[in-house]
């Protein structure tokens, strides 16, 4: 479709149904709303319904949403899939990706201004979206809003089930009960907005930088089945961006509780927010999750867990890889200062991950990275610096263009560099880099593989060096070895 009858603007606002290929192969249906006043050049908000239990994507437009689009200048659309139970799953988010790359090339619109609301079911898909596309670079939302939230899908299908109904719809879109197998267990966790019954296995993190709005009936049935796990989502929040959570002045279901003209007002007030000062995250599957790149590690249906705490006033980041993280990087596209130095402290304190890679990303290609004052390695010609972590490391990181020294030939881990004078009389001294403080034992063996000698050491990130006395020792060849570093062969004669 060519954009070229919008060089003036449109008389009226123009609806229409229309589809979009996904990456699944089938396609996506919606319907959409050009308002009257849309110029390509200035592109406008957009907002996204999300359709419950037996609606359709034209659910949102008769409530008033439309109408109160085209006073503002937005774009409304909804899409559906091919039924009625279309809400949270891995199908629907391919659908509503697909209706958002057609939009915006045929309607470009405001990538800070992308707002989502949903009834009953759909409620919650716009929390269910950022958690699983909170990528800093995708469609990021600024804020979502939602009547009749089912927040904890799990929770709302125990509800079913002790009412004695079987709940057809949630089988549907989840592939059977929760309690059936671990996989689906899984899917129920990743694809609701909040797991409450241990919120470690729920990717709810994700969404705690982002403004909720919810309400819910006046009604009983509404506060057992949506108010009550709502509030204690609020809690959950405390510490994130506002929530704007009560019950609404009628009774009702979904949209029609919702004052679609004060929800918008509200959604005017924020924009995207893709560079927090401070993360809590998780991940169901490796991706870019806001500024962030994560493998997961070997624990099956196991979220990735982590947090970062990055200040560009004093130029610290802070990372806890809390559990299941095998990689992270750490993307610097962020607004700060240009990096010279960066005051770091680490920690992996997953009991079931032994080790991990940080990498820093989008540094200057080239510099020398100097840690606690020691050239360690150049910043690669891709612009990244990798790190082995394993415990706890604090250094303080200074990235350097105009030093021509090459950096010192540091491991990822660990390794023996050299040892001297070799032969060697009593006293011997041993050069050792390591990638990261640590304790450690020096131990020296004789031909046979008898340890001879062994010593406590602690070692610093960069090259060590140590000195031994080895009075006593017969002459003869001897092996050293530091943790699983060398062996080095040295010489002693008397």
């Amino acid at each position: 479709m060519s954009l070229s009858w919008l060089a003036v603007a449109l008389a009226q606002p123009i609806a229409f149904d229309t589809l979009a290929f996904t990456s699944a192969g089938d396609t996506s249906r919606f319907y959409m709303q050009i308002p009257s006043s849309y110029d390509p050049e200035f592109p406008p908000a957009l907002l996204v319904g999300w359709h419950a239990l037996g609606g359709s994507q034209y659910e949102i437009f008769a409530h008033e949403w439309d109408e109160w689009c085209e006073e503002r200048g937005w774009i409304i659309a909804s899409h559906m899939g091919p039924n009625d139970r279309h809400w949270n799953t891995r199908l629907p988010q391919l659908h509503c990706r697909a209706m958002l790359e057609w939009i915006e090339e045929n309607f470009p619109f405001s990538r800070d201004s992308i707002y989502m609301c949903g009834g009953s079911m759909g409620a919650a898909a716009g929390q269910v979206w950022h958690n699983n596309n909170c990528a800093y670079d995708d469609y990021f939302i600024a804020a979502t809003a939602g009547g009749s939230q089912i927040l904890d899908c799990q929770l709302r299908q125990e509800q079913y089930l002790a009412d004695g109904d079987t709940n057809f719809s949630m089988r549907v879109a989840f592939g059977g009960f929760p309690f059936e197998s671990d996989s689906i267990a899984y899917e129920y966790h990743r694809y609701s907005a909040v797991h409450l019954a241990d919120t470690t296995r729920s990717m709810h993190f994700n969404c705690l930088t982002v403004p909720v709005w919810s309400n819910w009936g006046a009604e009983e049935f509404e506060w057992f089945a949506y108010g009550n796990a709502a509030l204690e989502y609020q809690i959950l929040r405390r510490f994130g961006a506002e929530s704007n959570f009560g019950p609404a002045a009628i009774t009702g279901h979904g949209f029609n509780i919702l004052w679609a003209e004060a929800v918008m007002q509200w959604f005017a007030t924020y924009s995207a927010n893709r560079f927090p000062d401070t993360l809590s995250l998780a991940a169901d599957e490796d991706g870019r999750y806001y500024f962030c790149d994560v493998v997961l590690g070997d624990q099956p249906y196991s979220f990735a867990r982590w947090e970062v705490r990055k200040d560009s006033s004093t130029k610290s980041l802070e990372l806890d890889l809390l559990r299941n993280v095998s990689d992270l990087t750490v993307n610097f596209v962020f607004p700060w200062t240009a990096l010279d130095t960066l005051y770091c402290s680490w920690s992996l304190i997953d009991s079931l991950q032994e080790s991990a890679t940080v990498r820093l990303a989008g540094l200057q290609p080239g510099a020398v990275a100097l840690v606690d004052g020691t050239p360690r390695k150049f910043v690669n010609d891709s612009g990244e610096l990798s790190f082995a972590l394993s415990g706890t490391q604090e250094f303080v990181l200074t990235l350097d263009t105009t030093l021509d020294t090459d950096p010192l030939p540091i491991p990822e881990d660990l390794l023996l560099v050299s040892a001297y004078p070799n032969p060697f009389n009593s006293e011997l001294s041993l050069v050792v880099a390591s990638e990261r403080a640590r304790s450690t034992v020096i131990e020296l063996f004789d031909l046979r593989g008898r340890l001879a000698y062994s010593l406590p050491a602690t070692l610093v990130p960069g090259m060590r060096t140590v000195h031994l006395s080895l009075p006593g020792l017969a002459s003869g060849i001897y092996f050293l070895r530091v943790e699983d570093a060398g062996p080095l062969k040295v010489l002693l004669i008397r």
